[in-house]
Parts: structure tokens; sequence; C-alpha cells
């Protein structure tokens, strides 16, 4: 009687260990929106046999319950309550009682990943914790007063900062979060003593996030600080001393072989508001941007202020349901 018991107990650990070493991930998702997801043990006529994550045994669901289970693997054996595939030891059989199965499976598809679901549900990760992508529009506000006519004290004509951003996910650092980037911004300006110019700029930067601190603000709603080098480099110089009223220095004629380029560094704040639904943000900024000087003082600096508005497109995949098409 002993041995019979232990043999007994021996099967029923090794049909647990079959049925779950045959399992597949699956999702069993109801007519209210909710879900459970888990390993799928067995689908018969009526119900879905599911270990629940967290779990070790499975638990039957009544298919008329049941609006969809999605499988990893792309199948659809149950929707809108329908069996369209019975399955057991990894094997799928179609439900020939249901005309409509094979159609149905064209026509309704869903990634899942398990692990990403399991996130989503227990810690969910927050759209300034993936990477990012966003573009950039910006006008001068202010510049230095190198940059100004040595006459009439009036501004360079300055045109628009346009560029973009690549960032990464924010890293707790102390009491702040900080996410390092690349940037690539074009600046330009043209003043009777300084020539055309036209430039381009590539450089790296770091954003810190001021939202740990500032706990009190809106969720969404968050107040940052940016900084970084860069590389300046002319598209378009034009200082034809014809045109332009340039002071040479002693001993120089003509600026026909000078190149503009060098380094710089930009240093400034922004508002950042993340949607809701979307994966979708805002930046209002303000940077104060410094760069070389245009020949042949390209080795000192000058500067110039900027505001304007950045949209950020949150890199995030998509693990929600598709509808029926």
């Amino acid at each position: 009687m002993k041995d019979f018991m232990k043999n007994t107990f021996r099967g029923f650990v090794f049909f647990i260990f079959l049925s779950n070493l045959l399992a597949l991930h699956g999702k069993i998702v109801f007519y209210d929106g909710t879900y459970v997801i888990g390993k799928v043990t067995k689908v018969d006529e009526s119900s879905v046999y599911i270990i629940p994550v967290g779990l070790d045994t499975p638990e039957g669901v009544l298919v008329g319950n049941i609006d969809s289970l999605n499988m990893e693997n792309g199948m659809v054996p149950v929707l809108n309550s329908n069996v369209e595939y019975f399955y057991q030891g990894g094997t799928f059989t179609p439900n020939n009682d249901d005309w409509m199965a094979d159609a149905s499976q064209k026509d309704y598809h869903e990634h899942i990943d398990l692990g990403e679901e399991f996130q989503a549900i227990n810690d969910p990760k927050k759209p300034w914790n993936y990477f990012n992508f966003s573009l950039i529009g910006g006008i001068p506000l202010f510049a230095a007063n190198s940059l100004k006519d040595v006459e009439s004290g009036q501004m360079a004509k300055m045109g628009p900062n346009v560029g973009l951003n690549i960032q990464f996910p924010y890293y707790p650092v102390g009491p702040i979060d900080i996410s390092p980037g690349l940037r690539f911004m074009t600046f330009s300006y043209e003043a009777n003593h300084l020539g055309s110019l036209k430039a381009a700029q590539i450089g790296a930067f770091a954003n810190i996030d001021l939202r740990p601190i500032l706990y009190f603000f809106p969720e969404n709603l968050h107040l940052t600080l940016d900084g970084g080098v860069n590389f300046n480099l002319a598209t378009d110089l034009d200082q034809d001393l014809f045109i332009y009223n340039i002071d040479l220095p002693i001993g120089v004629t003509d600026l026909k072989d000078e190149k503009y380029a060098g380094p710089g560094m930009h240093f400034g704040s922004s508002l950042d508001y993340y949607l809701n639904e979307i994966p979708i943000a805002f930046k209002f900024f303000f940077n104060a941007n410094v760069v070389p000087q245009t020949p042949p003082f390209t080795s000192t600096f000058t500067y110039f202020g900027n505001v304007g508005l950045s949209m950020v497109l949150i890199l995030k995949r998509n693990t929600k349901n598709n509808s029926i098409r």
C-alpha cells in the first residue's frame, strides 16, 4: 500500500511537471477588459486551464466568460467565447465544429511578452524610463554684445533653431534622475561686423530630472536641468569684405581661407509634460548656447539664448490588445 501511494504521488508530480513543461504563456481577456496572464496547460470545449503568474497550480476558467485567449505563439484558441482550437500537451487541435476558426485567426493577432505584461501590472515603467526621440524648434531671445551692432546696439539677425535629441532612460543618482543623450541643432546669424554664418552643432548632454525632489508636482509634469558640450561647424559662411564691414586684425587683408569650426557648450532648463494615453511628451525649454565667434576670432566665444518647444516620442513597445479587423 505504501509503495502504491508513493508511485501515485510520483505520477502526480510527474504529470504536473509535464504539464508545466508543455504549457505555453497566454493571456485570458475578459469582457470587462480585465485579464489574467500565465501558463496555459489545457483548452477544452468548456474551460481554459491556466497557471496564473505567482501560482503553482492550474485554475479552470469557463469559456463563456472569455473574450479572447491569446497565446505567445500568435494563436487565439478562444475568441468571443468560441473554442476554435483545443490545446493539450503542447498540441493545438482545430475545433471542426467552428468553421470560422481559420478566418478569425487571420484577422486577429496579439504579440504577448509575459515578462513585459507582468512588469506592466506589478511595476509599470513610466514614460520617462524609456529611450526617446525629440524634435526641437526654437527662436533666439538674446545675444552677447559681440553679436550686436557696434553703433546701434541692435542684435544680429538670427534665424530659428531646429534640431533633434536622442535621449536615454533616466537613471537614479542620489536624490535626482540623470539621462544622457545626443543633440543636433542648427543656428545662424548675420551682422555687418561679422558677416553671415549658418552652422550646425552636434554634441552630448546630460539631463537632470528634479522630479524625485519636487515630488509635490503632478506626476506628468517634470522640471529638468540640461547641460552639455558640442562641436560647431559652418554649413555656409559669407564674409565678403565688399558687402560687410568686418574689422580685421593688423596684417590680415582678407578672410577667403578662413574656416568656422570649434567647440562649444549649452546649458538650460525645461518644463516637460507627458501625455497619459499616447507615448508623446512636450518640453518648453530655455537654453544658453556658447559658440565660437566668426573668423578671424574663432578662438574666442560668444553666446545667445533661445526658447522653444520640443515634441518627444517615447520609444515604448505597445502591448495593448489589437482590435478585430
